[in-house]
């Protein structure tokens, strides 16, 4: 069952990234089931649970979300034939409270296959991973800030067959990070104990914008994931950036489908936002919903004309810099830094084809290219 907006009243982000793990852990967990591996490792880092309302079934809770996507998907693929399929849950946390309760929520339901792990997530990282001995795992990172030793879950990460979703509290990041008296536990964060001086030459930005920078260069730097995606998730009440949501993978599937789950979600958030200003205000809204969130995402959202130029230039500029590059290796480099989807980049290769700026060949009757598809510059084909 995905989250249900009545449960995070006051923290409504939350919901938005419950909503954001719900769709992309279908989407993951169908395309894996169907192809890859019969076993499914979730991994909850700093699992809580915290600030819930839903204090009975944790339907307000990450781990509670997770079992209920990953057993609906495997519950329906068992009826179209696919039997034999494994989730596993491993979840962590170090507040004892919170421990406790997570324990008798796992000793509540016995048919599934749910290991609590207490202490830090980076004291437990050896058995955690022994207990994720094969399959694909996916590991949710989210926690309350930047206290985390990184260097030790970037290990974690690249040993693991799988992928990652890291909360990135560009909030608290952006208010905090500059002052001195958090250098130390920022450097432990960036695996990066000299981090200042990187920080300090990066051009004049945002304190988040320039962290988030300095974390993905970490992450690629120890091998942790191939593609480094990230959405804003905004405060609805006050519409300000309080998170993004990383995701880590070495697939380019994963990187397409993190942009299809975008850009469900920022529909979702455009319509929680009005909602609550239309209950707060007292008054109606003069347009009718559907019109206020095609004009909100056509203005910033996945694939509105300010990305689709942007997407446009990335690829020119990509196809120049490496010609005879995979139409399949390209959608994922852009896709990776632009919220646009594959049907997007179809759209531009082929405007740009018929405007003489790219070259690729297709066959006959069709009108976008098809993965292997090489694209060159214009003036250039085959290599010559």
């Amino acid at each position: 069952m995905p989250p249900r907006i009545e449960n995070y009243q006051g923290r409504e982000q939350s919901f938005i990234k419950h909503l954001f793990l719900n769709k992309y852990l279908e989407s993951a967990a169908y395309k894996l089931f169907q192809g890859r591996s019969p076993v499914f490792n979730f991994v909850d880092a700093f699992a809580g649970p915290w600030r819930v309302s839903d204090t009975n079934l944790y339907s307000d809770a990450s781990f509670s979300q997770a079992i209920e996507t990953l057993e609906t998907v495997r519950k329906s693929l068992l009826e179209m034939g696919r039997p034999g399929l494994k989730v596993r849950f491993r979840f962590c946390e170090r507040n004892p409270a919170s421990v406790a309760k997570l324990t008798q929520f796992a000793a509540q339901k016995p048919e599934f296959d749910i290991k609590v792990f207490s202490g830090s997530f980076e004291d437990n990282l050896d058995g955690i991973r022994s207990a994720c001995r094969d399959g694909f795992t996916f590991t949710f990172i989210d926690p309350t800030g930047w206290n985390v030793e990184s260097s030790k879950v970037f290990d974690f990460l690249r040993a693991l067959n799988g992928e990652f979703l890291f909360n990135f509290m560009a909030e608290e990041v952006n208010r905090h990070a500059g002052w001195d008296g958090v250098a130390e536990s920022v450097g432990r964060f960036l695996a990066d104990p000299a981090w200042k001086a990187t920080f300090e030459a990066l051009p004049d930005a945002s304190n988040e914008t320039k962290i988030l920078q300095l974390l993905k260069a970490k992450m690629k730097e120890a091998r942790a994931a191939t593609y480094l995606t990230d959405m804003a998730i905004r405060k609805p009440r006050e519409d300000r950036i309080k998170m993004r949501l990383i995701l880590g993978t070495h697939s380019g599937f994963g990187v397409e489908v993190f942009r299809t789950v975008q850009e469900k979600v920022e529909k979702e958030a455009v319509r929680t936002r009005h909602a609550i200003q239309t209950e707060e205000s007292g008054q109606s809204q003069l347009f009718p919903e559907d019109q206020i969130i095609a004009f909100e995402t056509g203005r910033d959202g996945v694939g509105c004309s300010a990305n689709m130029g942007w997407a446009a230039d990335l690829m020119l500029r990509t196809v120049s810099a490496r010609p005879g590059i995979a139409f399949s290796t390209l959608a994922s480099e852009v896709m990776e830094q632009v919220p646009v989807r594959t049907t997007h980049l179809n759209k531009i290769v082929a405007a740009n084809r018929k405007d003489g700026l790219v070259r690729f060949d297709l066959p006959t009757g069709k009108r976008t290219p098809n993965p292997e598809t090489k694209l060159w510059p214009s003036g250039v084909v085959n290599g010559t």
